[in-house]
């Protein structure tokens, strides 16, 4: 039985009327046939937006998990202090074996077995003597050793430090000589595109006479090596009356070398 007669049987002879009623049905049918197809589509967008999210969360670095740390750099720690450490001791050997092949002969001594007269006072040893540590400051590490010259006549206080990238308000893209008095100031550039920075001064320091013990003045020698990747190394010694054990040119060469630049 169709629905045109279900409705005949029940209103009996219709009077006249202006509605189609097979176009309603026929409306009806399709309508529910749109909201069917409606659902399916939905569904699968709603599958398909869920495997795109997830894509994007994969491409996404920043929701990336962080890589495993194996690189040797130390890890940056919101901290002023300097920690001694046995990779700081690792990078003050690397930076004396590397000091004694350009000047053969040197020993090292603690920093009280220097007398007021600059001369030794303790046996020198063969291993640097002095503090070592992982500057979590900027990232890097520190040293001081002690080198005294192989005839036993004077010392000087070394000074290491290598760092992932310069300390504030050190000027990394020029490295020029002007915001800082110096006696004397080098421009030039080292291998592979760094930048080299050799100075020199005289001055009077008190920690040099209430710390040290020494004269009125210290004398300073010192190289700054910029690298391309940012690293920032300086080298430099220390003197009470005007002796080095290194060369200017030995210095240069000794800040240039590979034990002085940790493999970040």
């Amino acid at each position: 039985m169709t629905y045109r007669e279900i409705f005949d049987a029940a209103i009996g002879d219709p009077p006249p009327t202006s509605i189609d009623l097979d176009g309603v049905i026929l409306r009806q049918r399709r309508l529910v046939r749109t909201r069917r197809l409606g659902a399916y589509a939905s569904a699968a967008g709603g599958v398909l937006a869920l495997v795109l999210g997830a894509g994007l969360v994969v491409d996404r670095p920043d929701l990336q998990p962080a890589p495993s740390a194996t690189a040797s750099r130390p890890p940056h720690r919101k901290s002023n202090q300097l920690l001694p450490t046995e990779a700081a001791e690792r990078y003050q050997g690397g930076v004396a074996a590397a000091f004694v092949a350009r000047a053969p002969g040197v020993r090292w001594v603690p920093l009280t077995a220097v007398s007021r007269d600059v001369l030794p006072t303790a046996p020198a040893g063969d291993a640097p003597v002095g503090g070592a540590y992982e500057d979590y400051r900027n990232v890097g590490f520190s040293a001081h050793a002690y080198p005294v010259d192989p005839t036993g006549a004077f010392s000087n206080e070394l000074s290491a430090l290598a760092l992932a990238e310069p300390q504030p308000g050190m000027n990394r893209d020029v490295m020029d000589c002007d915001k800082q008095t110096f006696d004397s100031c080098g421009l030039s550039a080292g291998p592979d595109g760094a930048r080299v920075r050799e100075t020199a001064r005289v001055r009077e320091t008190a920690r040099v006479r209430e710390a040290v013990g020494g004269g009125d003045v210290t004398h300073f020698r010192g190289v700054d090596v910029l690298h391309r990747d940012g690293t920032w190394i300086r080298i430099s010694l220390h003197s009470r009356d005007g002796r080095f054990v290194l060369t200017p040119e030995q210095l240069r060469d000794l800040a240039l070398d590979p034990a002085a630049r940790p493999a970040w």
